[in-house]
């Protein structure tokens, strides 16, 4: 599926969205949402430099998780 994603400023109480020349003759669905006030389109968000201050995994992490859910996966249910 082909999307078009951009962001516009409302001139004038219209938009004018060009498509690419494969949307001819085709149905469209247009969906028009403001953008939150945070978002400008240069500086992150809050939820995003939330994410970016996030502590990520290394490889060592991504190693011991495996074993421990390889381990997991070993038990046995004892029904009563």
């Amino acid at each position: 599926m082909l999307a078009v994603r951009s962001v516009h400023d409302v001139i004038a109480d219209s938009v004018t969205v060009k498509l690419p020349a494969d949307f001819a003759g085709k149905r469209v669905e247009v969906i028009v949402l403001p953008l939150p006030l945070e978002d400008n389109g240069q500086e992150p968000g809050r939820l995003e430099s939330l994410l970016l201050k996030a502590p990520t995994l290394s490889e060592a992490d991504l190693q011991a998780f495996e074993q421990v859910r390889d381990w997991m996966n070993q038990w046995t249910v004892n029904e009563f």
